[in-house]
């Protein structure tokens, strides 16, 4: 048995090595000595700035940088360095880079300038995306900012340098160059998937959501049918359960306004929604009737566990159109609507917390 865990522990000990070794090599080098090693070499320098309290820095170091697949990449092309920016030399070089959030990378000429900058931590894939953008010219930070300067960029290259930027943890400016991306494009650039990430934040109501909904074919075209049926659903439920939550206090020529309008949209688009949100248009549409029966057919529904997703917060926005019932109509079962209650409480059995909180929505069907 000794033998055994000996040799489990030679093996895993090994292991660990391997991989090290298989990994970013990070050499022991002052800042000076490994830019006179890149020109030497005929490499650039890749240097890493971390804290020794940086979650973030801890992950690259001990997820990413360990991996085969980013020693196979980094060590041929660089000499690697990483500095504590806290401590020893990587106080000064923190000022002279200007180094403010960590982790920070940056790719360096063996004449000491950038060439690239990437910010933040990342899976293996994306952040070797971001680095390798550095290694090429025309994609690069510093030549970027150049062209940027000049102010003969196309929107492709804006569009370049934007995410670079971001990528760079250069947020301000990348809002400024967004900006001056937006003011350049058309309709048609907007209809694309490289521009999707401009609308997809938008919400129901902005001209940014009127422009999917007139355009919906392209978009789907385009971007892709499972993003813009994402993106409707989302904005379409948010609205419809901001509507309900209004409760007593909602206007109702507004309500038929929406349901009229949203209604006109789903036709206009050619657009069938899943089940869950058919629902919630028809159980607004009750509200607006003052029809108690459908409201209450509606969330029979539409409380059925099994049918939604994050059904805890569905719950609550649902329950509250139990303002709309009238409990004096002949047609409002309240035994019905008590039977709800019942179900629910079956769902939460073992959530006291929950359970209490029902009991001021069905109190007047006592």
């Amino acid at each position: 048995m000794m033998k055994f865990r000996l040799l489990l522990f030679v093996m895993m000990f090994t292991g660990v090595v391997t991989n090290a070794q298989e990994g970013v090599k990070f050499e022991d080098l002052t800042f000076k000595e490994a830019l006179a090693k890149a020109k030497a070499e005929n490499k650039l320098v890749f240097m890493d700035c971390y804290t020794s309290w940086c979650g973030p820095c801890k992950k690259m170091l001990n997820t990413v940088f360990v991996q085969k697949e980013a020693g196979d990449f980094f060590n041929p092309r660089f000499v690697n360095i990483k500095y504590d920016m806290e401590k020893g030399e990587g106080i000064e070089l923190a000022k002279q880079f200007n180094v403010k959030s960590f982790p920070t990378f940056f790719i360096i000429r063996p004449d000491g300038s950038i060439q690239h900058k990437v910010g933040g931590a990342g899976s293996l894939n994306s952040f070797l995306g971001w680095v390798e953008r550095g290694l090429h010219e025309e994609t690069s930070l510093d030549f970027l900012n150049k062209q940027y300067e000049k102010g003969t960029m196309n929107k492709r290259q804006l569009l370049d340098y934007y995410w670079v930027l971001l990528c760079a943890g250069e947020k301000e400016k990348s809002k400024v160059v967004l900006e001056v991306l937006k003011g350049k494009l058309d309709d048609h650039d907007r209809l694309q998937a490289d521009y999707w990430f401009l609308t997809e934040g938008q919400p129901y109501g902005s001209s940014g959501f009127n422009f999917v909904t007139t355009h919906y074919s392209e978009f789907k075209r385009n971007v892709g049918e499972e993003k813009i049926h994402d993106y409707l659903l989302k904005n379409f439920h948010k609205v419809l359960d901001n509507e309900f939550e209004r409760k007593g206090g909602a206007d109702k020529k507004a309500m038929k306004n929406l349901f009229n309008q949203i209604s006109k949209e789903w036709s206009s688009m050619d657009w069938v929604p899943d089940a869950r949100l058919q629902n919630k248009l028809k159980l607004l549409g009750a509200c607006v009737a003052e029809d108690s029966k459908q409201i209450v057919s509606c969330l029979e529904f539409g409380l059925d566990k099994r049918l939604v997703p994050k059904w805890n917060y569905d719950l609550w926005v649902m329950l509250s159109t139990l303002d709309f019932v009238n409990v004096k109509e002949e047609k409002v079962d309240s035994k019905r609507i008590l039977a709800l209650k019942t179900r629910i409480q079956g769902y939460f059995a073992n959530s006291p917390s929950i359970l209490k909180r029902l009991d001021p929505y069905f109190e007047k069907f006592n």
